[in-house]
């Protein structure tokens, strides 16, 4: 099975089915672009060494294959920020058995890092509301992103070119009713809302 086009769900039926299609899975998340330098900054970034991380990313891969053959995944994230968070308690287990946790100091707050995790979340919320963007019409479109940008009913009418403030009123609602419809017709996006 050569397959370029992974989805989540190509990817977990491949892994479970088994064989060549499970080599090709584990070989497209081995390669996949991000996720290998994700795990190494966690770990470069918790005190491990680039061997460390190098470690921690193959340690994950094995037991991502594994959750993923046995049903232990259960959907309600993406499968990068699953991987992500299999790397994240793999490299806290490896440190807490070689005791090499070390203890929060004020300064390591200092600044807001965001994790992985959020980053891979904040990707996916933008590419569905892309795609349902994408679904809605380009005049929706225009008159969302005028609207967004806090441009005044008068404003919006004129770029528009609509009758007057009051049917610019009444398209901005129907536009945000028509997205909204759109996003809550996505299961994933729901699940991205609720993951719990």
């Amino acid at each position: 099975m050569t397959n370029t086009n992974w989805t989540d769900e190509t990817l977990l039926d491949a892994i479970r089915q088994g064989g060549q299609a499970r080599e090709a899975a584990l070989q497209a998340v081995y390669q996949k672009p991000g996720l290998r330098e994700t795990v190494i900054r966690i770990v470069l970034d918790q005190g491990g060494s680039r061997d460390d991380a190098m470690d921690v990313f193959q340690e994950t891969v094995v037991l991502f294959d594994r959750n993923l053959r046995m049903g232990r995944f259960e959907g309600r994230s993406a499968l990068s920020t699953y991987f992500v968070g299999i790397a994240r308690w793999t490299w806290q287990s490896q440190r807490r058995k070689q005791g090499r946790t070390t203890e929060l100091q004020a300064t390591h707050y200092d600044e807001h890092v965001e994790s992985p995790e959020a980053e891979v979340l904040r990707a996916e919320h933008r590419s569905w509301l892309e795609a349902v963007l994408g679904r809605i019409g380009e005049r929706c479109r225009e008159l969302l992103r005028l609207y967004q940008l806090d441009y005044s009913m008068d404003e919006i009418t004129a770029a528009m070119q609509y009758a007057n403030a009051d049917v610019a009123k009444k398209e901005a609602y129907r536009c945000r009713m028509r997205f909204r419809e759109l996003l809550e017709q996505q299961s994933a996006w729901n699940d991205l809302r609720n993951p719990y």
